[in-house]
């Protein structure tokens, strides 16, 4: 006889209402069940643990009983209600709405809940994605020696007492200065960011707008006022687009020494260069192939992006959101009132951002199930043994790491073992980007 009903209200897309209501009988069970769990448990004055009549335990635990009946009917009823009408729900959006349990009587209660989106899989086989190939060419080569020389290059006080213009343009590698500074914006001191000691690179590209031109021309000891321009993709949200004013003392300048490439590669622990060349030839390309792997995948995610728009759910969609927030806030350097302010354009892009992510992974899944694609114990001993290899004499952090991030690790496998299927039913077309010279 059945004896769980439910009525199912849609709210949304992805948000319903179940009303449960559960029969007199099975309520009187778990009640009658709850009762003696409490009984069992306590031990009233002049009766051993578990020997007090029942009726004595109901009146003295009467709140305690009825707060477990509540809980122990829920938690037996609406795992059968959500299998009978397939609801895959989200666990962190389940709330008890309401809750009607009278004694000797049928029950009922109302939770409201959001559900995993339901849409139909457009086509991801036979995907047109275009594949750049890359190969080492010697000019890579050499300019990766290059590198390695000004990585192991030695700085020492220049002779120079004033920032050339003309240095700068033809020694931009070599040439460096230490400052001091304070950051102002609309004439209000940002304090986080004061620099003391600071090496500048006259090289670098990163530096805000205006600031390695105000450099020029000032000499040793000199102080300034440099108007800057801050870039809107820098990380620091609250200077993204912003004018700032640098008060900055040059209090020296520096030239990089460069060793010989003889000395970078004994540096480096080479025998000779044809052998370091090798090596770096074989790295580089590892390099160019893993590129290429990840634009076809960001290939990928833009066409399944685009062809599938589907509902999501909203409570997942605003954690993941927050979740991006606290990131940023974790990674920034606060202004003075520690706090972090996002315009709402900025605001607006994070959360295309966080519904994006949300909606790839419930595309993916689907994609998973479609093709019963899966992760065997095989694959993760596999991936382990490579970062065993990597990581020589370390086999037990390894086993560790992996006990402690085994869902995370074996999502990133699946996902990667995803986007192969997808790239393997691909029509694929080449593209040779190497540089003629």
């Amino acid at each position: 006889m059945k004896q769980i009903y439910s009525e199912i209200t849609k709210l949304a897309p992805c948000k319903l209402k179940i009303k449960i209501t559960v029969d007199k009988s099975l309520c009187q069970e778990i009640y009658n069940q709850c009762c003696l769990e409490v009984k069992n448990e306590v031990q009233l004055p002049g009766f051993r643990k578990g020997t007090a009549p029942v009726e004595i335990v109901r009146k003295r635990f009467e709140n305690t009983i009825m707060s477990n009946f509540v809980e122990k009917t829920i938690n037996q009823t609406l795992p059968n209600v959500l299998k009978e009408n397939n609801i895959s729900y989200l666990p962190d959006s389940l709330k008890i709405n309401s809750t009607n349990f009278p004694l000797n009587d049928k029950c009922s209660y109302e939770v409201i809940l959001e559900t995993e989106p339901e849409f139909k899989l457009k086509a991801y086989k036979g995907l047109k994605l275009k594949k750049e190939v890359r190969k080492v060419i010697e000019n890579d080569i050499d300019r990766t020696i290059e590198e390695l020389r000004h990585n192991y290059g030695k700085l020492v006080p220049s002779k120079k007492t004033t920032i050339d213009k003309q240095d700068v343009l033809s020694n931009p590698d070599t040439l460096f200065c230490v400052v001091d500074y304070k950051v102002f914006i609309d004439g209000k001191e940002l304090t986080n960011y004061a620099g003391k000691n600071i090496l500048v690179n006259l090289s670098s590209n990163s530096l805000p707008s205006g600031f390695k031109e105000g450099l020029i021309g000032m000499s040793v000891g000199e102080k300034k006022n440099i108007t800057v321009k801050f870039p809107d993709n820098i990380p620091q949200v609250e200077l993204m687009g912003k004018q700032a004013t640098f008060e900055v003392e040059l209090l020296e300048i520096k030239e990089k020494v460069l060793p010989s490439i003889e000395e970078i590669v004994k540096e480096v622990g080479f025998s000779n260069l044809e052998e370091l060349r090798n090596n770096i030839k074989t790295r580089l390309q590892q390099e160019f192939e893993n590129d290429t792997k990840r634009k076809l995948k960001e290939e990928i995610y833009k066409i399944l992006l685009q062809e599938h728009n589907f509902p999501l759910p909203e409570t997942e969609v605003e954690k993941h959101y927050q979740g991006i927030i606290d990131s940023l806030k974790n990674k920034q350097t606060y202004t003075e009132n520690n706090q972090l302010t996002l315009t709402d354009e900025q605001q607006k892009q994070l959360r295309k951002k966080a519904e994006d992510e949300i909606k790839l992974k419930y595309i993916l899944k689907k994609i998973m199930e479609e093709e019963k694609i899966q992760i065997t114990n095989e694959e993760l001993e596999k991936e382990k043994g490579k970062l065993r290899n990597l990581y020589p004499g370390r086999e037990q952090l390894i086993t560790e790491y992996f006990e402690k991030n085994l869902p995370v690790i074996a999502s990133n496998l699946l996902e990667d073992k995803i986007i192969e299927f997808i790239i393997s039913h691909a029509k694929i077309k080449e593209v040779d980007i190497t540089p003629k010279k």
